[in-house]
This record gives C-alpha cells, structure tokens and sequence, in this order.
C-alpha cells in the first residue's frame, strides 16, 4: 500500500495516469489483503498475495524503462516474494511451496538479464525519474529481504522454545483431556471424544492448533498420541465400573505418524490391556488421508486391532478425494460427516445432498454415521430428518474437563430444547480422583 501510494502519486504529477492507476490498483489489493488479515482469513490472503505479487512485479518490469547503462531493480521485488512465499507455505503442498518460489526467481533472472519492456513513452517511466526509481527499488526490495528474514528468525527461535517447552509438557504430565459428549436421536450420551489441552503453568491454556503442528513436524506426536490413548483407556475404564456410565464409548483420534509407527498395533493393543476397557467401547478416528499410501500395511494394522474389538472412525468424511474407495476397502465401523458439510447444509443445497448421501451411504454400508459440528436446533432436526442418528458438536456441549463431563451425564446436554422430557435426579459423576489409581497404574 505505501508502495503504491507512493510511485502512484510520482505518476499522477509526471502524467502517466496508467501507471498511476496500475499503483492504485495495488493500494486497492493492499486493503483486500489487510481486510481478509482482520477477518481472520490468513491462508486467503497468503495465496493471494502470493499469486498477484509476482504478476504485478512482473508488468511493473515491462513498464520499467532505465536509461542506458542503468539497471532496472524493479525485478529484485521477485526475490523477498519468493523467500516469503517459502517461508508461508513451507509446510504446504509442492505448487504454493517450490512452484510459486521458482517462478519468481526465473522471473527475476528474466529481468535482470534482458531488457524487454514496452517501449511507448507515454508508458514507460521517465527518465529522469527512472535513476531515481533504481535506488528507491533496490533500497525497498532490501527492506523487505530483511523484514522477512528477521520474522524467520523469530520464528525459529519461537518454535525452539515452543518444541522445549512440550518436551518439558510431555515429561511432566502437563496435558489433560477434555470430553465432546456424543448423543443419540433421543438426547442421551453415548459417548464422548477425547480432545487434548495444554496447561502451561505461565502461558496459560494453549490450545492444540498452536502445539500440535509443531509436535507432528519434530516426532512429538507420538509419545503425546500414546499418552492420549492411555489416559482415554484410563477414563473409559472407570466409567465401564460404574452402572450409570458403563455403556459410554470413547473416540481417539490418531495422528498419521502414530498410525506409521512399526509397533502402533502392539503399543494400543498393549494399552487396551493394561486397562482392561472393553475394547469395543474404544473408537480409533483416522482421516481419509492416511488411507492413500501403502494400502496393504494400512489395513493389515486396522484389521489386527479390529479383531480384539476396537472400532475405527473415519474423520472428516466427504473432505478427501478416496472417501468411496475407503469405505469399501477398509474395516471402518463409523464414518463422521464433516462439520462443513453441517455448518452450511441448510443454506448450501449441495451441502444437504452430500449431508443425505452420507446418511445413506453408511445406513447401505451399515456404517454407523454420527454428524459433527452441530451448533444449532436446526441442524439438528434437518439430520434427524435425513437419518442420522449420532450428534457431536456445541449444541450439547463444548469439550469439558472430567468433572464437568460427570455434571453433564447428571444433569443432561443441550438447552431446554434438547432435555425437555429427559429430567434426572442423578447426583454428579465424580471421575477425578477414582482416575488417579488407574492413570498410576498405565
């Protein structure tokens, strides 16, 4: 924006109005980028930015017209795009993170190399501004080669301290789980998914997105995975010894890494073991990217852990590109439908009629179907209507620590809506401290 406030003003008094409209287009992208920034929209604005950067340098290039003997420097703005752009996307896939990259550096050895441009001289810059533009370019281009440098390496020295600090987390048991209470068609719980939280003694609670993609990029996930599957065994273990709460499930989610590991059927085999949990009230959510490579370890994995009674899940169905493949090629006893596909199902039409065939699909496949994200009494009743019998998301309840998951089976999930006609005298579950022998003994 300050780019194109700039060189936009210097055109209008050197009376080049296209130039000068072409800078407030850029002051005009500058603003977009910064409202999709304030909506929270950072991947947006980031492909974005990265797809209409290099374009407008790149024309800015054909318009830059230096006197003889003078070098452009318009093209050293491909260079900041191209580190930025690896930097953003360095965990993304092979177009965003070396494709776009490259681009803008053969599009810098382009312009640096030759001398093609639009020679009108009603549409290139003048010349005596031209020296001047050289030295402003080159100066601004190297402003931002050291911004994005010094946001690297904040960014390093925030992931060393952040990988540290859930070494230390791991070794100390800082981790606690939460529950997501899943009802049925009649408001009652039937189970619930073990979510995991982190409480940091001077951060305060940091929630998993900001830890566990770095704990799956450094190999942390999986003693964090195991813990989770133990202390999940642990909880479904004391309510499986008491009467009010024995018939609950329990859904764990595994990471891919985990999943990969040589000895994942040995180590969960070994935990449902020790825990003496019933192992069919244990379900194991994979997403449908894990089922793309090596497709007979894959199931040969599921399978040995399907014959000691675990049930596996398929998270996130509908999002991926081999949902129908999966399905039949895979011991699956559940499938989730993606809370997208919820949230948007009643103004989004196309959403509705994945929502039904999902529902229908696993009723022919006898595949149990539970539909996640439901927030609204709506939702609800449009999935009751197309079949679906299993609901998981804020309309019940947020996930909750153990206690509060114990007030809940007393008291019942929803607003008024949800528990009319299903009033309890139940007095609440204290889990807590009948965990504390179990978790010591796993």
């Amino acid at each position: 924006m300050l780019i194109g406030m700039a060189w936009g003003t210097a055109f209008i008094v050197f009376d080049r109005p296209v130039l000068a409209a072409m800078h407030a287009v850029l002051i005009i992208f500058g603003l977009v980028l910064f409202w999709l920034a304030y909506r929270g929209r950072l991947t947006a604005a980031a492909m974005l930015a990265g797809h209409v950067l290099p374009l407008f340098i790149a024309v800015s290039c054909l318009f830059d017209n230096v006197p003889e003997g003078v070098h452009r420097a318009t093209q050293m703005h491909f260079l900041s795009v191209a580190l930025g752009g690896y930097f953003i996307f360095r965990r993304g896939g092979i177009y965003m993170k070396y494709v776009i990259p490259a681009l803008c550096l053969v599009g810098f050895a382009v312009f640096s190399n030759t001398f093609i441009g639009i020679k009108d001289p009603a549409l290139v810059i003048p010349q005596d501004v031209a020296e001047i533009g050289v030295w402003a370019n080159t100066i601004t281009a190297l402003i931002e080669l050291v911004f994005i440098v010094v946001i690297m390496n904040a960014d390093l020295s925030t992931r060393r301290m952040m990988e540290s600090e859930v070494r230390k987390a791991i070794a100390n048991g800082d981790f606690v789980l939460h529950y997501q209470p899943q009802v049925d068609d009649d408001g009652a719980v039937t189970g619930a998914e073990a979510l995991i939280r982190w409480r940091h003694a001077k951060m305060g609670d940091i929630p998993p997105f900001k830890f566990i993609p770095l704990a799956e990029e450094t190999g942390l996930i999986v003693p964090i995975g195991n813990w989770v599957l133990r202390a999940a065994c642990a909880q479904l273990a004391i309510w499986e010894a008491r009467p009010e709460t024995e018939h609950l499930t329990m859904a764990v989610n595994v990471s891919a890494s985990q999943f990969r590991q040589p000895d994942f059927v040995q180590s969960v085999a070994e935990i449902v073991r020790l825990s003496g949990v019933n192992a069919s009230r244990l379900k194991l959510e994979l997403t449908e990217s894990m089922f793309v490579d090596n497709v007979e370890a894959t199931t040969e994995k599921m399978n040995a852990l399907k014959a000691i009674g675990i049930v596996w899940s398929l998270d996130d169905f509908g999002t991926g590109y081999s949902s129908l493949s999966v399905l039949h090629r895979f011991p699956l006893g559940q499938i989730k439908i993606d809370k997208a596909f919820v949230h948007d199902m009643l103004t989004n039409k196309s959403n509705m009629v994945v929502t039904e065939a999902i529902i229908d699909l696993g009723d022919k496949l006898d595949l149990q179907v539970i539909a996640e994200g439901v927030e609204t009494v709506e939702q609800l009743n449009r999935l009751r209507e197309a079949g679906c019998r299993l609901y998981q998301g804020y309309l019940f309840s947020p996930p909750v620590d153990v206690e509060a998951f114990g007030k809940l089976l007393a008291v019942g999930v929803g607003g008024p809506e949800l528990t009319a006609g299903r009033r309890s005298s139940a007095v609440p579950i204290d889990f807590g401290r009948a965990a504390l022998s179990l978790k010591a003994r796993l």
